[in-house]
């Protein structure tokens, strides 16, 4: 049989996974130049940078659905080359992005087992033992779902375990998680971790990209760190402290963590609920000042995304009662929460807020169409363009122009422009859910400005988010969700890491 043409011949590449020379542009723009680089087996590599740093460049390279202009990734031995993703995988290469590729209208079983259903020669399909994998693909990680849930059902942070389980169950040898724990809280994103760790330590190479540096100091065996293609340094966690990685990625010092000024008191608060309840969520109490950063904490499933969704009047309120600035507030829609001075910037923005495929004008505009237009029949372009302007240049995003496609933003910048389409409207409440999820340091720090403006004239803020030292940041007060309810709220001097976690996971805030 003739050799296999693929077949590197270099015998010291053994079973690792090993970049060389590998270099690709975009026109003129060099996105990825890499020398070398040996990622070893048993071990997790963290790929940190700021959006826009080649981490998803050098991600599809490794994974087949990028193909470099020079260089070559070997896995073992044996070449990615031109093969594309399908050769990636039967190297075993398993990719975990934030995209999600599932299909919502099939069920859980159907998504994990897609390509490889289990069958006889009586049935077309064996839908009981694809119950059984699917089931033991879901144990594996922990994730309690029914395997014949529809996946557009799941919350993003179920969708976000489907996916690591779906990659798990084809058994790789290098497995690349993309911000695996953006969508979790705490205790969630403690168990992605100490899969990543099994991975390894069973003999296999762990890629993982993050943003949250704690997470990247407590998982990884080496942290790798990218800024504009270039591979800046290769860190053992000794050496990764946060301060050092911020430098390496931003190439500048990254201002002090600071507490919030204190809100104004009034009398009349911004925003009221009383026994507020949904379906799973309530009943529910909450008061938030004008120019006040309320914070949500909690796990996954505690009710925080549904209880923003309950006030923006996305689910329907089921009891109780509601205020913006003492008059009732009663929305049937979203369209009556905008109307009322409420804005939501959500979970997942590609989804759930932007038009991806529509201009960064339309996308910006379209919240303040009705005050662009002063009540003309008619908008006129020239008026919702001198709009659009304002809102990129007021939210600092970065474009050639307000015509391109939203998609061809980064997620720093994506972010950004759902926060200026908020802010071109001015509202009272503004509505946070996980606000710097999937962005950089350097894009969070921003959008930690961008609030800090908004609170400081007066809008109040709630914020739901699973980074603790987030909401410990931004946040004058903190409650924490369990079960749909409030099990804990702590004002400014109460805040701690300890007492949020155990009220979050057993309902009583520690001592």
């Amino acid at each position: 049989m003739p050799a296999d043409p693929t077949t590197t011949g270099d015998p010291d590449t053994g079973e690792d996974l090993v970049l060389t020379g590998v270099r690709k542009s975009y026109g003129p723009v060099v996105v990825l130049d890499v020398g070398y680089l040996r990622l070893h087996r048993g071990e997790v590599v963290a790929l940190v940078g700021e959006n826009g740093a080649g981490k998803s460049t050098m991600m599809g390279v490794i994974a087949g659905s990028v193909a470099p202009d020079e260089g070559t990734v070997s896995i073992a031995g044996l070449t990615v080359g031109n093969g594309g993703p399908l050769r990636a995988q039967e190297l075993g290469v398993a990719m975990v992005s934030q995209e999600f590729p599932l299909v919502g209208q099939l069920t859980v079983r159907e998504n994990l087992l897609l390509g490889r259903r289990p069958s006889d020669r009586r049935v077309l399909v064996d839908w009981r033992a694809m119950d059984a994998l699917a089931r033991q693909m879901l144990d594996a990680i922990g994730l309690d779902i029914s395997t014949r849930a529809r996946v557009e059902a799941l919350s993003v942070a179920q969708r976000q375990l489907l996916e690591i389980a779906k990659a798990l169950g084809r058994r790789p040898l290098v497995l690349i998680l993309d911000e695996p724990t953006s969508a979790l809280g705490p205790t969630e994103s403690e168990r992605i971790l100490e899969i990543a760790r099994a991975h390894a330590r069973s003999g296999g190479v762990v890629v993982f990209v993050g943003h949250r540096l704690n997470e990247v100091r407590a998982v990884a065996d080496r942290v790798v760190v990218l800024r504009n293609g270039a591979l800046i340094a290769d860190l053992s966690p000794d050496d990764a402290s946060e301060e050092r990685l911020i430098r390496e990625m931003v190439g500048k010092e990254i201002a002090a963590k600071r507490a919030p000024k204190p809100c104004r008191d009034s009398a009349t608060p911004a925003f009221e609920a009383v026994a507020l309840r949904g379906r799973g969520v309530g009943p529910i109490d909450l008061r938030v000042q004008p120019g006040e950063v309320l914070g949500v904490a909690g796990l996954m499933g505690s009710g925080r995304s549904h209880l923003l969704h309950l006030v923006m009047g996305a689910k329907p309120v089921e009891g109780g009662e509601m205020r913006i600035a003492g008059v009732r507030y009663e929305p049937r829609s979203t369209v009556d929460a905008t109307r009322a001075g409420v804005g939501l910037v959500p979970e997942d923005r590609k989804v759930q807020a932007l038009m991806v495929d529509s201009s960064i004008r339309w996308n910006g505009t379209i919240a303040a169409l009705r005050r662009i237009a002063r009540h003309r029949i008619v908008l006129r372009p020239r008026d919702d363009k001198l709009e659009a302007m304002r809102i990129v240049e007021r939210a600092r995003v970065r474009c050639r122009t307000a015509e391109q496609p939203a998609r061809s933003l980064s997620g720093g910048n994506q972010q950004r422009l759902i926060f200026g389409r908020w802010m071109a409207t001015s509202p009272r409440l503004l509505l946070l859910d996980e606000p710097t999820r999937g962005v950089d340091v350097g894009a969070k720090e921003e959008i930690y400005r961008l609030i800090d403006e908004q609170r400081e004239e007066g809008m109040a803020i709630i914020v739901a988010s699973s980074e603790l030292e987030e909401l410990l940041r931004i946040c004058h007060r903190i409650v924490v969700m369990r079960q749909g309810r409030i099990a804990a709220s702590l004002e400014h001097d109460e805040f701690n890491k300890e007492r949020i976690i155990a009220a979050a996971a057993v309902g009583q805030a520690a001592t």
